[in-house]
């Protein structure tokens, strides 16, 4: 049995968002709305805060994280692993792919290179506010143009006073489509 409401009367509020996503979400994957809300409070649970956004997410989005909120947790406590000092919360609200795609490996990985390549940086705060610099290869060549445009700047200096100077320079494969057209000055 469903609910029905007059779209007359209906305010598009983030719960009345959040209560139609969930509900598509408990849909795809087959959950009573019970078995749904149980694992949304565990989500909640694992990432305070988060439900705010999933009120904006794709209901596949919020489907594939409550498919297994286990594996959610263990990618978290590798993320805090990682980056013990990150607010894991806004990590992930900026990079949801954290959750379920992007290769834990990988990521440990690039923690351990940018801890390297910015020294004097607290690398986990910098990673929770710019999660796009996890594709260090990419971060790597945004730091050498940096180099090369700003000879003689300091740019460690720079990420730390003025950062979306030195990201402006980011190109890859996280960035909007557009961003992917080669430079014809490079």
């Amino acid at each position: 049995m469903g609910w029905q409401v007059n779209e007359r009367n209906v305010y598009w509020n983030d719960d009345l968002k959040y209560r139609l996503i969930k509900r598509i979400a408990s849909d795809e994957l087959g959950l009573s709305d019970s078995d749904m809300d149980e694992r949304m409070q565990q989500l909640g649970a694992l990432l305070p805060g988060l439900q705010r956004r999933l009120g904006n997410a794709p209901p596949k989005l919020v489907a594939r994280l409550a498919a297994d909120p286990g594996a959610v947790a263990e990618r978290l406590l590798r993320l805090r692993l990682a980056f013990p000092q990150a607010d894991l919360t806004a990590m992930v609200s900026n990079r949801l792919a954290l959750l379920l795609d992007d290769d834990m490996g990988a990521v440990e990985a690039a923690g351990g290179r940018l801890r390297e390549l910015l020294p004097g940086i607290n690398v986990d705060r910098f990673v929770e506010t710019f999660p796009l610099v996890l594709d260090v290869e990419c971060f790597e060549m945004a730091l050498e143009d940096a180099r090369r445009i700003m000879p003689g700047m300091d740019v460690n200096a720079m990420l730390r006073s003025n950062p979306d100077m030195i990201l402006s320079l980011v190109k890859g494969k996280n960035m909007i489509p557009y961003d992917q057209i080669a430079n014809p000055w490079a």
